[in-house]
Formats: C-alpha cells, sequence, structure tokens
C-alpha cells in the first residue's frame, strides 16, 4: 500500500490527459476538486492487486458523456452518493475499495475523490489502460464478465440501475440514459471480487499515469525536453508537428465528435476523434490509429491537449504511444480497432508507423 498525497496530484493530472489519448476528460477540473479535498481530508490509499482481501468488493467508477459537458456541468457530490447506496442495496454487499475504469483524464481522479470521501483505498488497476469512448470497451468484458448489474447517477441524485443482457447493449441503454442526463453521468461497471479484479484488470494503471507526469515534470524542472521524456519513457514517437488551422467538433449521440487539421510547411495533418483521438493522416496517408495511444502536446508548454481543449492557432507535436496488449489482439481489436469505429482500414502498429514516418522526412 502506498499513499497519493496532494504533491503528486499534478503528476497525475499530465500523466493521465496522456494515456487519455485526447479523451477521459480534461483532469484540470478534477484535479482542482480532488486537490481541495486531499488538503482538507488527507491522502487516499493505493493498492496493489496482490494487497486485495478474498471479501474485498470492487467498484470501478467513471465519468460518462461528452467531455466538453464537463468543462460546464461539475460534479455536486450527489453523484456518488446515490450510485454507492443503489450498488450496495442491488448486490447486498459493501463497497470497500475503488477503481477508476479508466485511468485517464478526469476518470483517473474520480476514484481518488470518492475514496477521500468515503475513507476508501484505489485499486492500482484500470480497465482500459487508456480512454476508449464506449463502456463495453473494458478488460474484464474482453475476459468474460458479464456486464450486470451497472449503474448510473447525475448532478441532481437521479440514478438508474441497468441489467443488460451483453455488453453492447448495456452501452446503447448507458448512453441513452446518459443523454438524458445532459449528456454527463457518473458510471459504475459491475462491481468485482478480488478473484475477479486479479484475472481481469489492467494492473498498475494508476502507477503509469504518475510516473508519465513525473518524468514530464522532472524533465520542465532540468530544463530539458518534457516530450522527449516522455517519449523515452512510454518507447512512443512524435510523428508531425504543426499548428492547429481547422476544427470540426460537435456533441453527438453522446459523444464530443470531429477532426482537427494541423498545418506545417510542408504537410497537413488531420486527426479524426470520437471523445478519443482514433485516427491520424498526414496528407491523407494514415499514420496511427486506435488502440495505440494517439496524442496532441502543446509545443510551448509541452502539455497534453484534450479533444474539448482544442483551440485555433495552438502550435503542437502529434504523438503515438504504444497500447496496452490486450487491445492489439484479435479479441482486442475487434472491440476498439479502427474497423470498430467505421474506419475503413486495419490497425497500424506503432512499429509500422515510425517506418511511415522515416519515409515522409
Amino acid at each position: 500500500m502506498k499513499k497519493l498525497t496532494v504533491d503528486q496530484l499534478d503528476d497525475l493530472a499530465i500523466g493521465s490527459a496522456i494515456l487519455g489519448s485526447g479523451g477521459g476528460g480534461d483532469p484540470a477540473y478534477f484535479y482542482m476538486m480532488a486537490n481541495y479535498l486531499m488538503e482538507k481530508l488527507g491522502p487516499v490509499s493505493i493498492i496493489k492487486t496482490s494487497e486485495l482481501k478474498p471479501d474485498d468488493f470492487i467498484l470501478p467508477l467513471g465519468m460518462i458523456g461528452a467531455p466538453l459537458v464537463e468543462t460546464e456541468k461539475f460534479p455536486t457530490g450527489r453523484e456518488y452518493v446515490s450510485l454507492i447506496r443503489d450498488v450496495e442495496t442491488a448486490t447486498g454487499r459493501k463497497v470497500t475499495v475503488l477503481m477508476p475504469c479508466e485511468a485517464a483524464g478526469s476518470n483517473a481522479f474520480v476514484p481518488v475523490m470518492i475514496g477521500n470521501q468515503l475513507g476508501l483505498p484505489v485499486l492500482d488497476a484500470d480497465l482500459m489502460g487508456r480512454a476508449f469512448p464506449e463502456v463495453q470497451m473494458c478488460s474484464n468484458r474482453l475476459l468474460g464478465l458479464p456486464p450486470a448489474p451497472a449503474f448510473i447517477s447525475d448532478c441532481l441524485g437521479n440514478s438508474v440501475i441497468i441489467n443488460a443482457q451483453n455488453s453492447l447493449t448495456l452501452e446503447k441503454i448507458a448512453r441513452q440514459i446518459t443523454i438524458s442526463m445532459g449528456s454527463w453521468g457518473l458510471f459504475a461497471d459491475r462491481p468485482m471480487t478480488a478473484q475477479e479484479a486479479e484475472k481481469c484488470v489492467i494492473h498498475k494503471s494508476m502507477s503509469r499515469a504518475l510516473s508519465i507526469g513525473k518524468a514530464h515534470r522532472e524533465a520542465k524542472a532540468k530544463g530539458t525536453d518534457p516530450l522527449e521524456a516522455v517519449l523515452n519513457l512510454c518507447k512512443g514517437l512524435c510523428i508531425g508537428t504543426g499548428k492547429i488551422t481547422d476544427i470540426d467538433r460537435t456533441i453527438s449521440k453522446g459523444f464530443l465528435k470531429g477532426s482537427v487539421a494541423i498545418q506545417n510547411k510542408n504537410d497537413r495533418l488531420e486527426i479524426c476523434f470520437q471523445n478519443e483521438y482514433l485516427l491520424a493522416k498526414c496528407n491523407g496517408k494514415i499514420l496511427a490509429t486506435t488502440p495505440d495511444i494517439i496524442m496532441l502536446m502543446e509545443q510551448e508548454t509541452g502539455e497534453p491537449i484534450t479533444s474539448e481543449s482544442l483551440r485555433f492557432g495552438l502550435k503542437v507535436d502529434l504523438i503515438v504511444l504504444p497500447s496496452p496488449s490486450i487491445w492489439t489482439t484479435k479479441q482486442g481489436l475487434a472491440v476498439v480497432g479502427p474497423r470498430y469505429f467505421g474506419y475503413e482500414t486495419d490497425y497500424l502498429p506503432i512499429q509500422k508507423s515510425r517506418q511511415k514516418v522515416l519515409s515522409l522526412t
């Protein structure tokens, strides 16, 4: 067990935003709320899966909806009160451990804030290893755990229990409920036993986000390039640079969808997104695809830019980091690969991205 302290929240904000691949929500606002709570209530315990007790009951949590709505509609605290009540009533068990559905973007902060207020530890794991836009895109679904019951609540304390027969139905029902709640809500996946968590989670996700943020921070403190530090740590690649010249962005069916164009002296880059950045092209040629982690970094500050934070005129670096291996399997790509999102292309591994970038230079 280790303690997550207020001094580490900056690292978590940067690291989780990078792992968010443009989605997961901009952590800036949740960072401020977590900072306030931690200064008031103290640090939060982070535990490994090996430290779980046999009778622990683990609840995966995260925000669901369009990240842009998060910038206008903040949590009130009513969300988690009604949601935890529903979980414990429906299952007849007390929640003993929280974990993020995705340790990425603002969602990395959700179990931290709730755990701080309830005195519950947070598991050093998640279900995605990055951010994805749909609730069935989780390791526990891929590895066979049933989807029911799942839970949604909103900032007014309204809540719904979903008993879906399969994971795609869960996504469809949850998305419609989220839209009726104003395209933003708190989601809890089916709770897990300690044995299920050991088998089905992506381990050390919170630690990974913290280590990325730490590498970024230490590089800036030394006056070296934080982007290079992150790429070296994650075995990533910078695949383009330029200035944002066009943004096409709208909230559709509960998602933030669109594209962003980046221009430099010789090339036009384009990124397509559905909450997360899913596809990157240069002059029409595909450079990177989901499930690899595509991210934009502001050149001036070296900080990550989420899809809701895109602004005209920003000078950016376009990077790609390797996906967790679970998503590059045949079964994983069927759920989160580019063809699932309607792109007529197969997954382009980061090794091939490297070759394509070299051929363009």
